[in-house]
């Protein structure tokens, strides 16, 4: 039986302070429709990516979104999915749009995004009920058709077991006063991995317009196990090895303060875990750099804004 997922996005639906309406009825639909679907998992707006990339990892036949398509600038499931598409299929947005019209005036405010990740068909819904119906009422001539042509019988063939057991793996990660060390290729990558990327985040001369004279980073003390923790979430969420280190103390401008490198079997899987990790390590885990300025102030970056 092919499975499918729902996801929600809604940050007081998550806070329990809201009860969500929509991901019941896309579930539903996906259930009837003979999907073996689980309940919707809720998110707040801001994990919406993460839950995404969790959820396709494990290949669903189907995931549908609900919520975070509004103008809010919280509203970012529509942005967030989009890169991860292989493959966007407008048409069946152009129809949800026409269906959506028919019911409601204000539909064509709302934003929308479907195609495919790999052998997954992705469509994100609006956050209320109503606009979730519309959605499956446009999917349910087509969404057969679409999984059967997306089958990963009728796809490339998924990689085999001994490569999925070498990824989900963090390397190694580092919180250290030193020069960070030089790392290589071999350490992080096997055979089996076909893609390497790596996140250079180098000490640079200026921000926002002012020139940087030199630059101090300090940490807190959970800094070294918030790392740990972010790499093997992300680890966990992506087919990929992983591995991160930071650097304290004084750095000269020029050398190297942030490093990531993510090896997968394919280069999406690489370039999504490695800009899941910078992203995530500079606003989780508790780093902030001291900079002086030229003209002799200083400056607190991540402290003070």
């Amino acid at each position: 039986m092919n499975t499918a997922r729902v996801i929600v996005a809604s940050t007081r639906a998550a806070a329990g302070s809201y009860e969500d309406k929509s991901g019941p009825v896309a579930v539903e639909f996906l259930r009837r429709m003979g999907f073996d679907t689980p309940d919707a998992l809720v998110v707040p707006d801001a994990e919406i990516a993460g839950a995404v990339r969790g959820a396709l990892a494990q290949q669903p036949a189907v995931l549908l979104t609900s919520g975070g398509t509004g103008l809010s600038l919280d509203d970012a499931t529509v942005s967030a999915i989009t890169p991860l598409l292989d493959k966007q299929l407008p048409g069946i947005v152009q129809e949800f749009f026409r269906v959506g019209l028919e019911n409601t005036p204000t539909a064509i405010l709302s934003g929308a995004v479907a195609g495919l990740a790999g052998c997954t068909f992705v469509m994100t819904l609006p956050g209320s009920p109503g606009g979730v119906k519309d959605g499956c009422a446009v999917l349910e001539p087509v969404l057969p058709h679409i999984v059967e042509l997306i089958s990963p019988v009728n796809s490339a063939p998924r990689d085999p077991d001994y490569v999925w057991e070498q990824t989900g793996v963090v390397v190694g990660t580092s919180i250290s006063a030193e020069p960070l060390a030089a790392i290589e290729v071999s350490d992080v990558t096997t055979d089996a991995m076909g893609a390497l990327v790596r996140f250079e985040g180098i000490v640079r001369n200026h921000d926002h317009g002012e020139r940087v004279a030199a630059l101090t980073y300090e940490s807190h003390p959970t800094a070294e196990a918030e790392l740990a923790r972010v790499v093997e979430e992300v680890a966990a969420k992506h087919p990929v090895r992983l591995y991160a280190a930071h650097r304290v103390g004084p750095v000269p401008i020029g050398e190297l303060a942030f490093l990531v490198l993510a090896a997968a079997a394919h280069r999406g899987d690489a370039f999504a875990a490695c800009e899941e990790v910078a992203d995530r390590v500079k606003a989780e885990v508790p780093i902030w750099k001291e900079q002086l300025m030229a003209d002799g102030t200083t400056h607190w970056v991540g402290i003070d804004g």
